[in-house]
């Protein structure tokens, strides 16, 4: 495995990775594919995917890729199994067994110094790893974000209960000592025997609750709970394609549902008369208040509501152009029903997950044609893509 200097130049095609070869983690699926071919079959992996789905964009644009996968991605999302002399952060497989991961050449530098760092730390603190099997111990998952240039960032520990919560706080200042960049420390607290990543409670452990991104122009806010696109680099161009396309109409009206931390909102708003975002977390509407707080932007309004009940409610809204980024489940019926009724002139749907932007583009297809479709390499190294589509009401 190259070391983290040699890595900054390897492309996607010369890539190679230890873990991968070794059948510990197959993730990044492009390994598998001949050098020479990796893009190019994810690429083709796309069309095929919307072909699946009777989908054929008017135009599809090239595809925003990184030039140099390795350390582009910073979020990580680790397991912790073994015990407390021998803990293991990685990956857990579907035999329930935990494998070490902490040098994924996908992480930036900082990210893997840290979390060598915290299997001394779970062995010195006596941080139990949970065991899936037995159901016993108490840490489950360790997260971290950074920012673009790592200078910021978010650690969380996922926990069965608050147990361990005194211990991890008398570590946060020493933590913090030897990783400046460690801006916000919290707990997660996980109870359930189940395969879900997070709970509901967060317990904070330092006076930051916040981080500061700023993706070109573009400036946000993110708590511990926030979503946040995993590659910044991409995440940078994939705003400022929806914010050109947003110009180009130059709505009275932008409606952005499932806004989050108010990404599109945010990018869009000098070229709209009025912007409403909504969301179901009232921690990234928070986010997006102050971001729009900040830059003066007193004609952007976030509202934390359940998008498909609050649809319900408003049946006054006249939207010019409406932004959507759902889950990986894609639109509920009753969203894809909302936009059939208002018929905005454009829909501007980011996906990262091309099935059900498919299966949606199909469900709207009576009054909207997908005119374009930009590919965004949001999870490189592997088949998955961020899609923006540009969906336009058809004249009847």
């Amino acid at each position: 495995m190259k070391t983290p200097s040699e890595e900054k130049d390897v492309t996607y095609e010369d890539a190679e990775c230890d873990y991968y070869r070794a059948g510990t983690c197959q993730s990044c699926s492009l390994l598998g594919i001949t050098s020479g071919s990796r893009l190019k079959t994810k690429i083709e992996h796309l069309h095929s995917t919307l072909r699946n789905a009777d989908v054929y964009p008017l135009r599809i644009h090239d595809a925003v890729t990184v030039s140099h996968p390795w350390q582009s991605r910073h979020k990580v999302k680790m397991s912790v199994g073994g015990s407390v002399h021998s803990p293991i952060i990685g990956i857990t497989r579907q035999d329930r067994s935990t494998h070490e991961l902490v040098d994924c050449s996908l992480s930036p530098t900082p990210i893997r110094e840290l979390l060598r760092h915290l299997r001394g730390v779970i062995s010195a603190r006596k941080l139990i790893p949970y065991d899936i099997e037995a159901r016993i111990g108490e840490l489950k998952h360790v997260i971290i974000i950074t920012t673009h240039d790592n200078r910021s960032g978010i650690v969380r520990f996922v926990l069965r209960s608050p147990v361990l919560i005194p211990t991890i706080q008398e570590e946060v200042q020493t933590l913090q000592k030897l990783f400046p960049w460690v801006t916000v420390v919290s707990c997660n607290i996980q109870p359930l025997p189940a395969a879900i990543l997070e709970g509901p409670d967060e317990v904070p452990l330092t006076e930051n609750r916040l981080i500061r991104e700023q993706l070109g122009p573009l400036s946000l806010y993110f708590s511990s709970q926030s979503f946040m696109q995993v590659t910044p680099s991409i995440a940078q161009q994939l705003y400022q394609t929806a914010a050109t396309l947003a110009k180009e109409a130059k709505p009275k009206l932008l409606l952005d549902l499932f806004c989050g931390v108010g990404g599109f909102s945010l990018s869009a708003a000098p070229h709209c008369q009025r912007v409403l975002g909504i969301e179901l977390s009232p921690q990234a509407i928070k986010c997006a208040q102050l971001s729009a707080r900040d830059q003066g932007l007193s004609h952007l309004e976030f509202i934390a509501a359940d998008v498909d009940r609050y649809l319900q409610m408003r049946s006054d809204l006249a939207p010019d152009i409406v932004t959507v980024n759902p889950p990986r489940r894609g639109l509920s019926e009753a969203t894809c029903a909302y936009l059939s009724r208002a018929l905005p002139e454009r829909i501007i749907y980011s996906s990262c997950n091309p099935e059900t932007f498919g299966r949606d583009v199909r469900s709207l297809s009576a009054d909207y044609e997908l005119v374009g479709l930009w590919p965004f390499d949001m999870f490189p190294m592997t088949h998955h893509w961020e899609v923006l589509g540009l969906l336009v009401r058809r004249v009847q």
